[in-house]
């Protein structure tokens, strides 16, 4: 395996620095916080996301699933995963999710905060925006047509294929743009 860093192919990555210190029981080893540079990266990633999309969807609209979860390995290491999917993701914690078109649309889906941050939101409901609460409120309730779902004959939920509740963050064409508010 490659534990080499993308950016400066001569260190190595934090988590195998952060590993090999383990394994070899180092003392007083310390990892920087790179929290800072991801968050950093957030726009960055999803923009470059949307584009390896659009290369390997083609002509075919996609989802864009951006995960992001501490890493319990390190103290405050986080972590970024993207996936790129043909359908609709199922609503998770600590999950956002963008819907883009070959003409350049991408939608905005929702966000939903790690589960523990959702229950420190509902109970102070005043110090957050009724926008944030709102589709909280609807996750924990079980409401996914909210989410772009419906239940099928059987019962499952599904993709609803005529959902039109995603927000339009931008296009080609310069249409209006969605402000995304980050908790």
């Amino acid at each position: 395996m490659d534990f080499k860093s993308r950016i400066d192919p001569s260190r190595n990555t934090v988590g195998s620095i952060y590993r090999d210190a383990q394994i070899s029981g180092e003392k007083g080893v310390v990892i920087g916080d790179v929290n800072h540079e991801i968050k950093k990266d957030l726009v960055k990633d999803i923009n470059e996301a949307i584009e390896q999309g659009t290369k390997e969807m083609g002509d075919k609209p996609f989802y864009l699933a951006i995960y992001e979860k501490y890493d319990l390995m390190l103290k405050r290491g986080l972590v970024r995963i993207r996936k790129i999917t043909k359908y609709r993701p199922y609503p998770e914690q600590d999950s956002m999710v963008f819907h883009a078109f070959p003409n350049g649309d991408v939608y905005f889906c929702w966000e939903l905060p790690h589960r523990s941050q959702m229950l420190n939101m509902l109970m102070n409901p005043g110090l957050f925006d009724e926008t944030v609460l709102d589709p909280i409120r609807r996750w924990e309730n079980m409401q996914l047509e909210y989410f772009g779902f419906t239940k099928d004959e059987n019962g499952n939920w599904v993709e609803n294929m005529f959902y039109q509740g995603d927000q339009l963050m931008g296009s080609k064409d310069g249409e209006k743009k969605v402000k995304i508010v980050m908790i």
